[in-house]
C-alpha cells in the first residue's frame, strides 16, 4: 500500500516502546555471549562525500566512545578524495578518526556514463577491502550512487548492512537508488514516521526497522556557538550582519541535466539582481556538475563583490551559517531537512526534493523557469523567521542507533524475510487491503443485453444485472456506468473489495 503524506500528514516524532525494544544490561550481556565470547561488533562505516559524513559522524563518535562494545573501521571513497571538491577527507582526520582505507572511485566525466563507471570502479575495489576488514556490519547512508556500490558489495559478500535514511521520497535517480539500497539492506534506521511506513509497505521486517530520527539533528540541536559572528565574517566579510545574507546550494538533476543547468543560471541571475551577500557552495559530484561550475565562472561569481564561492564548509561552521542566514536557496536536501531545525527560510527550486516532508519554512518553486519567479520567492522569504521544525529528529538519534546495533544477533539468518504489511480487521480498512472475500465486477457489453455480474474469487456469480442494450455507443456507456454504480454499491454491502471498472 502507499501512504499519501498530503492526506495523512506525519505527526511529530514519537519514540515509543513499540518502535524500539529497550534492552536491559542483562539482555545486552546475553546477546554478546550469544554472539560469541563477548565478541565486539566490528562496524565498518563507509563515507563518500561531505553530505553523508555530516550524518555518519555523530554515529562514528558514538561507536568510538564505546570500545567495550564496538570496533570501528572507517573507509573513505568518492568525492572526499578529489581536490575539486575540497579534499574533504581531511575533516575526518581532523575529527581524529583513523582512516583504514582510501579508495579513489570517481571516474572523471560530465555525463551519466561517468557515474556508472564510478559505481563499477568501486565494485572492483571494494571486495579486497571488505575481505581484509571482515566487518560484522556495514553502515551505509542515503541515496548516492557511491552508496549503491557499497551496499551491493556488502550484500554479495554476506555482510550485514545497516541503511540510514531509507524510506524517504524525493525526485531524481537518487530516489530509485535509495529504494534499491533498502532492498539490499538488512537493518534500517529511518528519520520520520512516514519513512517507517514506506519501509513497511516495501515489505521490510518491522523488527529490523528503527525510527530514530536523523543523526545530524544530534549535532544541530546541540550546536551552541556564541561566537557565530566570527564564522559569518570569516566566510562572508566583516560588514555582514546576521539574517542579512543568503546561502545557495544547488545540484544538477541527473534525470534532466539540461533543465537543471538552465535553472541554475536563472538562480544566479536572480541572486545578482537581489543584491545581497551570498555564499555559493559548489555542487555534488553528479553528471552536469562541471557545467554548473562553468556557469558560475561565466557569470563571474567567483570575483563578484557580493558572492563567495567555496568548495566546502566544515559542518560545524555550515550549521552556524545556515542558522543565522536570511534565507537558503537551491535544491539540496539540507535545505528541506536540516535547516528547518533553525526556522531559517528556505526556497526549494525544481523537482529534486519532490516528495520530501518539509516544515512551513520551505517555499517550493517547482517550475523555476524564469528569473522573475525566483526573484519573487526571494522577496517573499528573505529575512523571515519561522518556528523551528523537528520533523526529522529530536536530537537523540545516536543513543537509539547504538542500542539498536547492540541488539543485533549475529546468529540470526542473514537472508531477509519478505514481510507483507499486516491486514487490519476493522471494516473501514477492507477496501485498502486484499481480503478473503475479494470479488470483482464482470461486465459484458455485447449482444442484445448489457450484463453486469458480481463474481466471487471461486468464479461463482453472486449477483447479476441485465438491461436491454441501447443502440448508440453514448447511451450504452451511460447505462453501463449506471449499472456499475448500482452493482458496486451492492458489492460494498456484501463486504467486497471494489477494484475498479474497465471495458473489454
Amino acid at each position: 500500500f502507499t501512504i499519501n503524506a498530503a492526506v495523512f500528514p506525519s505527526p511529530p516524532l514519537l519514540f515509543q516502546e513499540v518502535y524500539f525494544k529497550n534492552l536491559s544490561k542483562q539482555k545486552q550481556k546475553e546477546l554478546m555471549e550469544k554472539n560469541g565470547n563477548n565478541h565486539k561488533l566490528r562496524v565498518c562505516v563507509a563515507t563518500c562525500n561531505r553530505a553523508d559524513y555530516s550524518k555518519l559522524a555523530p554515529i562514528m563518535f558514538g561507536i568510538k566512545a564505546e570500545p567495550q562494545f564496538f570496533e570501528l573501521d572507517v573507509v573513505v571513497l568518492g568525492s572526499h578524495l578529489i581536490d575539486d571538491y575540497g579534499n574533504t577527507y581531511r575533516m575526518i582526520e581532523q575529527d581524529d578518526f583513523d582512516i583504514h582505507t582510501r579508495l579513489h572511485t570517481i571516474v572523471r566525466g560530465e555525463d551519466e556514463a561517468a557515474m556508472v563507471e564510478s559505481v563499477g570502479l568501486a565494485l572492483v575495489k571494494l571486495p579486497d577491502v571488505l575481505n581484509r576488514l571482515k566487518p560484522d556490519i556495514m553502515i551505509v547512508h542515503g541515496d548516492r550512487f557511491d552508496a549503491l556500490a557499497l551496499a551491493t558489495s556488502a550484500a554479495l559478500m554476506n555482510i550485514r548492512i545497516l541503511h540510514i535514511e531509507g524510506g524517504e521520497v524525493s525526485g531524481t535517480i537518487d530516489d530509485s537508488i535509495r529504494h534499491a539500497i533498502t532492498k539490499l539492506a538488512h537493518y534500517h534506521v529511518c528519520c520520520t514516521r512516514s519513512a517507517e511506513q514506506h519501509l513497511i509497505a516495501m515489505c521490510e521486517d518491522h523488527d529490523r526497522i528503527l525510527l530514530a530520527g536523523c543523526p545530524s539533528y544530534d549535532k544541530l540541536l546541540s550546536a551552541k556557538n556564541k561566537d557565530y559572528m566570527s564564522i559569518i565574517h570569516m566566510w562572508l566579510g566583516e560588514d555582514v550582519k546576521t539574517r542579512d545574507y543568503i546561502v545557495a546550494l544547488q545540484h544538477p538533476v541527473t534525470t534532466d541535466i539540461k533543465h537543471s543547468i538552465k535553472m541554475f543560471e536563472l538562480t544566479l541571475d536572480a541572486l545578482i539582481s537581489f543584491n545581497k551577500r551570498t555564499l555559493v557552495l559548489f555542487p555534488n559530484v553528479d553528471a552536469g556538475d562541471k557545467e554548473m561550475v562553468r556557469v558560475m565562472r561565466k557569470k563571474g561569481i567567483e570575483h563578484h563583490p557580493n558572492f563567495r564561492a567555496v568548495k566546502h564548509v566544515p559542518f560545524d561552521q555550515f550549521i552556524q551559517l545556515v542558522a543565522h542566514a536570511g534565507c537558503m536557496i537551491g535544491n539540496s536536501s539540507c535545505g528541506v531537512r536540516e535547516v528547518g531545525a533553525f526556522g531559517t527560510p528556505v526556497i526549494n527550486l525544481g523537482t529534486r526534493q519532490t516528495g520530501r516532508e518539509t516544515g512551513e519554512n520551505v517555499l517550493h518553486v517547482r517550475d523555476a523557469d524564469t528569473q522573475d519567479k525566483i526573484l519573487h520567492a526571494l522577496q517573499l522569504q528573505f529575512g523571515k523567521q519561522y518556528p523551528c521544525s523537528k520533523i526529522y529528529g529530536d536530537g537523540n538519534a545516536v543513543p537509539r542507533i547504538l542500542k539498536f546495533l547492540k541488539s543485533i544477533d549475529l546468529k540470526e539468518p542473514l537472508q531477509k524475510k519478505f514481510c507483507f504489511p499486516p491486514v487490519k480487521d476493522n471494516i473501514s480498512q477492507d477496501i485498502d487491503h486484499i481480503l478473503e472475500t475479494q470479488s470483482a465486477l464482470a461486465v459484458d457489453l455485447g449482444g442484445t443485453n448489457l450484463r453486469v455480474a458480481i463474481v466471487s474469487m471461486k468464479g461463482e456469480i453472486v449477483k447479476k444485472y441485465t438491461q436491454l442494450n441501447p443502440k448508440t455507443y453514448e447511451d450504452r456507456l451511460e447505462l453501463i456506468l449506471k449499472m456499475c454504480v448500482e452493482a458496486a454499491s451492492e458489492a460494498v454491502n456484501m463486504n467486497c473489495r471494489i477494484l475498479g471498472v474497465g471495458k473489454s
